[in-house]
């Protein structure tokens, strides 16, 4: 199907014009991307935001039940070693590493104390301990006023639901500082306290129009004003670094600190996303719709699920919906069928597109339903469970692989009307794409078919730590572009119509029906 596939053979980003003879003057920059999965340090070399050396590590995670802590003191020492590799990789010239600039996910944080210690672990994003505080301000009503104020809509991982439920849990707050996990590492880094927009408004604390923490919602839960930190310009300078991380590292005490904020939006910004025409799919472990807008809007009605915050110029508004499962759906299918990830990944899933394209599955009655950690826009549970639906014994398995894939983009598909609205694609050029799915051309072609709109994969390689070096440069007046290739799938009429109807006719009445039993088991 290459007349469906166009690879325009460059794209670059020139985010700011900076005289030739200013180039010199910041050879190289760090970028840190705090993720769920996994945790990136890369060196960049600039202007060119090439990356120089990538250190990647699992994000440590402490798993007990249902639950999940981030272990904070091993996280930071697994960040300043690979700071210190960066160091140890430039050798003489890492004097001339002039910024360290971070991003990570939104809603997970850190309690800092006036003694400068901090607590030891922070509650994964998506873990449902603060659950009882969100279903409470569901059943009063006051969910309505949350999101009023905030733009975020009521769920158990925002970071107010998190902190009160530290507080019942026995932590002191009258002192402490609540860091989102960029600012915390920012905070490790430089030792001063600051808290980025676009992470303030993944917190349900934040005003959104007024750009300031809510005392309302402050006063209404009996939190001290002061435990979150004042807001900060993303890709503004914090401080340099500490003396102790200087002497641990090997990185010169002249280098800057800065936080370019939450994921989606560092991602975002690397890919130059436009208002209105673009969309931005960050995928990963979960999957993530962005829209940008230049003005807030109306409020929609208390039952909408989408998330309105501020981009990372402080002055575009952000429309985003998520899911907790993506890619981790193709990781769970592949362990339950006992198939290596790295063989599948290099040859196996184009043996499955290809079956796609010839169409050897347009006559499977198999759908995956991927609520294997709960469920997104527009019925987001947390209680939602994952189905297969249709299994025979003659099942093969690339069937099965082919389901997963399909039901992911069923899922997406249903993200996708949360965040357009009634208007649907009309107006819309295409859709950005970065993360994994850029390397996986079924689940890009299955989106683009679906939709009915071109997805470009924007290869740009550790995208959120690339495009946070980006933010931080820019805002630093520092010449910084970024350079990428794209590759463009077409949307098939005839291919897009049926799935359209699967979508409709039998994916989404299985998705009500088990929402029923759910409702009532």
């Amino acid at each position: 199907m290459a007349s469906e596939v166009g690879s325009p053979p460059f794209c670059s980003i020139f985010c700011q014009d900076v005289p030739e003879t200013r180039r010199w003057a910041l050879p190289y920059a760090i970028g840190v991307d705090v993720g769920t999965t996994n945790t990136k340090v890369v060196l960049c070399e600039l202007p060119s935001c090439e990356p120089v050396l990538t250190e990647r590590f699992p994000s440590p995670m402490h798993r007990f039940g249902d639950k999940a802590d981030y272990e904070v003191h091993e996280l930071v020492s697994k960040v300043l070693e690979g700071l210190s590799a960066c160091a140890v990789r430039l050798g003489a010239r890492a004097s001339e590493v002039e910024l360290v600039s971070v991003a990570s996910v939104g809603e997970s944080g850190v309690l800092v104390y006036p003694d400068d210690s901090f607590s030891p672990r922070s509650i994964a994003w998506y873990d449902k301990r603060g659950g009882s505080f969100s279903r409470s301000a569901l059943a009063s009503g006051y969910a309505r006023d949350l999101y009023r104020i905030t733009g975020v809509p009521t769920h158990s991982a925002s970071s107010l639901f998190k902190l009160l439920w530290m507080r019942d849990a026995g932590a002191t707050l009258e002192g402490a500082t609540w860091l989102t996990m960029a600012d915390f590492i920012a905070w490790v880094l430089c030792g001063e306290k600051g808290q980025d927009r676009t992470l303030a408004s993944r917190t349900s604390a934040y005003d959104v129009r007024q750009d300031c923490v809510s005392k309302e919602i402050l006063d209404h839960y009996g939190l001290p004003h002061g435990v979150f930190a004042k807001l900060v310009d993303s890709g503004s300078p914090r401080g340099c670094l500490l003396e102790r991380v200087c002497e641990g590292t090997g990185l010169p005490d002249t280098c800057r600190v800065c936080v370019s904020g939450h994921d989606h939006m560092s991602g975002a910004f690397a890919c130059e996303i436009r208002t209105s025409s673009e969309l931005l799919n960050s995928t990963g472990t979960s999957e993530g719709l962005l829209r940008l807008s230049d003005d807030y809007g109306e409020t929609p009605s208390d039952g909408c699920q989408v998330t309105r915050g501020r981009y990372v110029d402080g002055r575009t508004f952000t429309s985003y919906a998520s899911l907790p499962t993506a890619g981790l759906s193709f990781d769970w299918a592949l362990r339950a069928l006992g198939m290596d990830r790295d063989s599948f990944f290099e040859k196996g899933q184009e043996e499955v597109f290809e079956g796609y394209l010839k169409e050897r599955y347009k006559d499977s009655k198999l759908l995956f339903i991927p609520h294997l950690r709960g469920s997104g826009p527009p019925h987001r549970s947390v209680d939602a469970r994952a189905n297969l639906y249709g299994l025979r014994d003659e099942t093969p398995t690339d069937e099965v692989l082919f389901a997963v894939f399909s039901g992911v983009c069923f899922e997406f598909a249903s993200l996708f009307d949360s965040v357009v609205g009634p208007s649907g694609a009309k107006g819309l050029e295409c859709v950005k794409v970065i993360g994994p799915a850029v390397r996986n051309p079924l689940w890009m072609q299955l989106k683009a078919d679906l939709i009915g709109v071109p997805f470009v994969s924007c290869e740009v390689e550790d995208a959120v730590a690339r495009g946070s070096v980006l933010v931080s440069a820019t805002k630093c007046g520092l010449a910084a572009k970024l350079e990428y290739s794209t590759h463009r799938f077409l949307p098939s009429a005839e291919r897009s119509a049926r799935l359209l109807e699967r979508y409709e006719r039998e994916y989404l009445p299985l998705v009500h029906l088990i929402e029923d039993f759910e409702s009532a088991s």
